[in-house]
């Protein structure tokens, strides 16, 4: 996590298996997956106003198996 100003930028980094309920419609693969997501914020007042956030969700959809 970034912080100047009044913008901020985080990084995640996710792990997890693809159990439970369906992504995007594919039901549960019981596949493994990791995937990031960065996150632009901007903050007013110490509230959030603004997000912009970006995940390849086609990384995720070949992790899966699934043609994209």
């Amino acid at each position: 996590m970034l912080a100047e100003g009044n913008q901020v930028a985080v990084f995640f980094i996710f792990e997890g298996n693809h159990t439970g309920i369906p992504f995007r419609g594919i039901p549960a693969t019981g596949k493994d997956v990791r995937f990031s997501l960065r996150m632009l914020l901007r903050i007013e007042d110490g509230k959030i106003i603004e997000k912009r956030s970006h995940v390849d969700i086609n990384d995720i959809l070949r992790q899966l198996g699934v043609d994209s």
